[in-house]
């Protein structure tokens, strides 16, 4: 098809359809979750469904996403909000066909911001996601210091669970937090590191069954499963994803079958339009936390 057809067809669908930034959280914990690799390899999962993908990073250590892929790191969002670079210096490219963007700061960076400076950082963010399909949200686990602004913000919230008792035990941690403090009631869930669906579906039911019995009428949707496969860690080592290092493999068709499961849903009522909105959610989930924090 010529470009210009296409072109004027893509115009066409966002005529009628028009797109939205949807902000995807995913937040695992303790038990080798494997939060960090899903979502590097769910980036480059709906990339390759032709999406438009944008990784927000939470985290600032060795484990983060820039260093899992090898990637030379540069300013910090504590740099942008010092006024000392601009989100797009932020910005990293990745060989996932995705684009990675850190966001490490302290909650009470955020939450100091006025109308004034919001409005600057929300047309920044909204400047860089103008063509963004899926936002996808490295979270810091729920614990001592609280649940991370990222979660707060996001506007769907998958939890990561994994076969191990410190996993379940975060990853009740985190719904209840969520729950009860910021009224949260709607909660999809990921199995990573499991043989199988009835292991999944067992390591679900248990999740739910806690989760019924003391937090009361939430909702938990468990969404799918990614095998144990040793072909995923091999792909991370050599900083790239298992879907072009291995695209055979189990874990890289399970990945594919999730990207296409997410493709299907149905967009929340809350969504909103401008990615801008998601900074403002960011700033005021920041004040939550730090008052929080404060209080604690």
């Amino acid at each position: 098809m010529p470009k210009r057809w296409q072109d004027q067809a893509a115009g066409l669908r966002q005529l009628v359809n028009p797109v939205s930034c949807r902000s995807i959280s995913l937040c695992g914990g303790r038990g080798d979750a494997g939060t960090t690799t899903l979502v590097i390899h769910l980036a480059a999962a709906l990339a390759e469904r032709q999406r438009e993908v944008m990784i927000l990073d939470e985290f600032s250590g060795a484990q983060n996403v820039a260093n899992r892929l090898h990637l030379q790191q540069g300013f910090t969002l504590e740099h942008v909000l010092r006024r000392e670079a601009t989100l797009a210096d932020c910005l990293i490219d990745t060989p996932l066909n995705a684009q990675l963007l850190p966001l490490a700061s302290r909650p009470h960076s955020m939450s100091q911001l006025n109308e004034a400076e919001q409005s600057w950082l929300a047309a920044e963010f909204e400047a860089l996601t103008e063509h963004v399909d899926y936002l996808l949200l490295d979270t810091r686990p729920a614990g001592g210091s609280g649940m991370p602004s990222l979660s707060l913000a996001a506007d769907d919230v998958v939890i990561v669970l994994s076969d191990r008792a410190e996993s379940l035990t975060d990853a009740y941690a985190a719904i209840k937090q969520l729950a009860l403090d910021y009224a949260r009631r709607d909660f999809r869930v990921l199995v990573n590191r499991v043989d199988n669906l009835t292991e999944a579906m067992a390591l679900f039911e248990r999740l739910r069954s806690v989760c019924q019995q003391f937090l009361g009428s939430l909702q938990l949707k468990l969404i799918g499963f990614v095998p144990e496969d040793a072909k995923l860690n091999r792909a991370m080592r050599l900083g790239r994803s298992v879907l072009e290092a291995y695209p055979d493999t189990e874990a890289s068709i399970a990945l594919r079958q999730l990207a296409d499961v997410i493709l299907r849903w149905i967009p929340p009522t809350t969504i909103n339009a401008s990615p801008g909105h998601f900074v403002h959610r960011l700033v005021e989930s920041s004040r939550l936390l730090s008052e929080r924090l404060q209080h604690g």
